[in-house]
């Protein structure tokens, strides 16, 4: 039997060590409580993904923005999702695990609960999810502390994918509105995103500092 390890991290404090550290990055976002957190932490981003009613789907739309052409000439393109979602869409971490590709971050914010629906415990306190991830391809560490997901992330940056980082959060859900847009503007505008060639914006974010 696996149990959760303990730790004082709150999805919140992860959430806001991953924008610091992927501020620039293609970055999917988890829906409910993921997306509402994030958007406390960091606003309304170009490079957010907000992936609403898509429960599970994170890591199949994360391998999708890494290989396609836009996404692939991005040195990471980073996933974030809950281990409920993880756990429905678990298939896709075979798909990924098969396709390699090397820019590819998932992470994985794992309280136990689905967090959106009342906190009904999930399977993960039972199972290895850095292990399963492992056995398919993945790098991964697995994770409980602030200092240990900022090694995790650089560690992510500099060696080759796909990773999995697994990281052990607290149950405690900060009050956040709720985020109800159209989800086909958020995908229109995270095309366009994608469409700004990597070396214009950062020559933009260059002239602009």
């Amino acid at each position: 039997m696996t149990t959760l390890p303990p730790t004082e991290l709150t999805r919140l404090d992860a959430l806001a060590a991953i924008h610091h550290a992927f501020p620039s990055e293609p970055v999917v976002i988890a829906l409910g409580t993921m997306v509402r957190e994030m958007l406390l932490v960091a606003g309304r981003q170009p490079n957010h993904l907000h992936v609403l009613d898509a429960m599970g789907l994170v890591p199949a739309i994360t391998l999708g923005v890494a290989m396609s052409p836009n996404g692939a000439a991005h040195a990471r393109v980073v996933g974030i999702e809950g281990d409920g979602g993880l756990l429905m869409g678990l298939s896709s971490i075979a798909t990924i695990g098969a396709t390699r590709p090397e820019n590819l971050v998932l992470i994985v914010l794992d309280n136990g609960a689905y967090a959106a629906t009342g906190g009904q415990r999930t399977a993960s306190p039972h199972l290895d999810l850095a292990g399963m991830a492992r056995a398919c391809g993945f790098q991964t560490h697995d994770i409980r502390t602030a200092a240990g997901l900022a090694v995790a992330m650089l560690d992510a940056k500099v060696r080759p994918g796909p990773w999995l980082l697994r990281v052990a959060i607290g149950p405690k859900n900060q009050a956040a509105p709720y985020f109800l847009p159209d989800p086909v503007e958020l995908a229109i505008d995270f095309r366009r995103y994608l469409q700004v060639p990597v070396e214009r914006r950062a020559n933009d974010e260059s002239a602009s500092t």
